[in-house]
């Protein structure tokens, strides 16, 4: 596949569409908007050329997938093996599109795609662990803005405060409170500054590569 940077980045937004599509209203993300966070990391990972990551990726989702289903809904248990399958899909999926994106010899648009894409898995890495510390002590971030007694935190708060911390427009309605949530929240602005600067530098540092079309 000559074009695989151009749908890994689709399917990376697919997932940020997905988001009001299959959002339940509820604290912990929903389990078709997990399935559907697997199915692009496999994918995403199979499309890099790493067909057996894909294929032990797919293989313990299925497994967790099968195993929330098949449990009792034990608060704050229940969900934990699938959850910490989708973390890992996500950083695993991530490191390989950094890796690509960093790589000697990627074609230039396939370089620029990786990149991109790579830059909206950070973000959801960081919307994992803010949901981590967030939902660990119920106290590390806080809604401000007059709807902070509204309604309580759910799961995409932290999507959306990742991402606004992350492309640091930093628009204030989801706020970190404790020092943990302020210590991810820093490391994240971190990353939104200086991966695309690392990026442009690398990519403006290499030398040319032939066509992908050979023309």
């Amino acid at each position: 596949m000559t074009q695989q940077g151009v749908v890994i980045f689709a399917l990376q937004l697919l997932l940020i569409v997905l988001i009001p599509v299959l959002d339940d209203g509820g604290r912990l993300v929903p389990l078709s908007y997990a399935v559907a966070a697997l199915a692009v990391a496999t994918l995403t990972v199979r499309f890099l050329g790493y067909q057996r990551t894909a294929g032990v990726i797919a293989a313990v989702g299925i497994a967790t997938i099968l195993w929330e289903i098949g449990l009792p809904r034990v608060p704050s248990l229940w969900r934990f093996p699938l959850w910490l399958t989708m973390i890992v899909a996500c950083i695993i999926s991530a490191g390989l599109c950094i890796k690509t994106a960093f790589a000697l010899r990627v074609p230039p648009s396939q370089r620029i795609f990786c990149g991109a894409a790579s830059f909206v898995l950070i973000g959801f890495v960081f919307a994992s662990i803010h949901a981590i510390v967030g939902l660990g002590d119920g106290i590390g971030y806080a809604l401000v803005g007059g709807i902070e007694h509204a309604r309580p935190l759910r799961w995409v708060d932290f999507v959306w405060l990742s991402f606004s911390t992350l492309t640091t427009a930093g628009f204030g309605d989801v706020a970190p409170v404790n020092a943990a949530a302020c210590a991810v929240s820093t490391l994240e602005s971190l990353c939104g500054i200086l991966f695309p600067a690392t990026l442009i530098a690398r990519i403006a540092s290499l030398p040319a590569v032939p066509r992908e079309n050979g023309g």
